[in-house]
């Protein structure tokens, strides 16, 4: 008997309705579909190891924070620079309008209270230190040098060791009878100008005096008596 091969019947079902009220069963498809497509888009907004959303501002808003971040400890380190509450050395206190002074080359020191310079015109000065007196150790009398005045010359040659300029503030009177320029001197420290002649009173290495009419500094340098 020869083998006969059957056609195959192909038969079409058509779907069955659902029986459930409301979605016809043809409709679960496209319903399924838009669920997806609303899922999908949620979902990237999420972080999954720590489930909150994840954000992140626009470059020009981040920028936006970062200068104003700048601004804010700028501004919070500009008012304690400007508090005036400076530690300085040898425990003084004043402070001074650097307008005021003037800039001169340290040529050495003479003693405790003397100071040889140079002004910006390069004319010679021999500057006492104004408001202060140290003991004396260069007298042409040995016998009125003192062991006080050159521990006080040597102190002053310490403190400006590796000063190559001096600031002098005037007062009132800018030479003395003799001709010696009368000035307040002052050094750069680095952080702000702190005036030799405190540093001398504050250190024990003078004493103040008060000649009129240079009293400028005259009620700061009473704290410095005895």
């Amino acid at each position: 008997m020869k083998n006969v091969i059957k056609p195959v019947e192909h038969h079409i079902f058509a779907p069955a309705e659902s029986t459930r009220p409301g979605i016809p069963a043809r409709m679960i498809p496209t319903v399924a579909l838009g669920v997806t497509l609303l899922v999908i888009p949620l979902t990237g907004c999420f972080d999954p190891d720590i489930g909150q959303p994840v954000y992140s501002a626009p470059a020009d808003t981040r920028d936006a924070v970062q200068v104003e971040e700048v601004v804010e400890n700028n501004t919070v380190s500009n008012e304690l620079n400007s508090s005036g509450d400076v530690e300085l050395p040898y425990g003084v206190t004043l402070q001074v309008d650097p307008s005021v002074l003037v800039p001169c080359d340290l040529e050495r020191v003479v003693d405790g209270d003397t100071i040889i310079v140079h002004d910006p015109d390069g004319k010679r000065l021999r500057v006492r230190l104004t408001g202060i007196n140290a003991e004396e150790s260069v007298h042409e009398d040995e016998s009125k040098n003192t062991d006080k005045g050159r521990e006080a010359s040597q102190f002053m040659k310490d403190l400006l060791e590796d000063v190559d300029v001096v600031y002098l503030e005037y007062d009132v009177e800018e030479f003395d009878q003799y001709e010696r320029t009368l000035a307040y001197v002052w050094i750069d420290s680095g952080d702000t100008y702190i005036m030799v002649n405190e540093i001398m009173l504050a250190t024990d290495n003078a004493e103040p005096v008060y000649i009129k009419p240079n009293l400028k500094y005259a009620d700061d340098f009473r704290h410095y008596e005895g």
